[in-house]
């Protein structure tokens, strides 16, 4: 072994050198190839588990509304099925002019409800709810949400409180609409 090492090192020269200098560096290419690859797939596997539980957020959103809602000193729905509007919802209503609000945007959220949910009353009611509370502040004029400000500080709740009663006109809306349409023509 030690007389192929010598004849190696006598014939050593540059070409062979830079050889060998590749062959190292490509398998520790190799090597650190194979390392990112295997933390890449270690962080797919959290991602891919992570999915699932946006749905469990999403419900503990919307339960936490609720409890927002039935825990309010001067609640604005009342939690009994269907949720209805208490008398401060309804003052709520008719000082921003929700009901304005909602025959001018309410072919567009509609759609949204629909595409969330099935002929069912309480799958209407959840998307109506959702669909408020994600677009409820885009969804007034300045005055109006001006208005919806001036109601919520006076009550001393939050502006995202009142998407709640926007829910409840959207989904009543909806279901008069559909019951409507489902009702034998005389």
């Amino acid at each position: 072994m030690a007389e192929i090492l010598i004849k190696l090192g006598e014939q050593l020269n540059s070409s062979v050198f830079v050889l060998l200098a590749l062959l190292v560096a490509t398998g520790y290419g190799l090597m650190k190839i194979g390392a990112w690859s295997e933390r890449f797939l270690h962080l797919n596997q959290k991602v891919d588990g992570a999915l699932p539980m946006e749905k469990t957020v999403i419900r503990l959103e919307q339960l936490t509304e609720l409890i927002d809602n039935n825990t309010l000193k001067k609640p604005l729905i009342q939690g009994r099925s269907p949720l209805s509007l208490t008398s401060t919802g309804v003052q709520a209503s008719q000082r921003i002019g929700l009901d304005s609000v909602l025959s001018r945007e309410f072919p567009k959220l509609s759609s949204w409800v629909e595409q969330k949910a099935s002929l069912h009353a309480y799958d209407v009611q959840v998307a109506s709810m959702c669909v408020a509370r994600e677009s409820f502040p885009d969804l007034l004029t300045q005055d109006e949400l001006s208005q919806a400000k001036s109601f919520a500080y006076e009550q001393g709740i939050r502006l995202e409180d009142l998407s709640a009663i926007f829910g409840v006109l959207l989904r009543d809306e909806i279901l008069k609409q559909k019951t409507a349409t489902l009702s034998p023509q005389p």
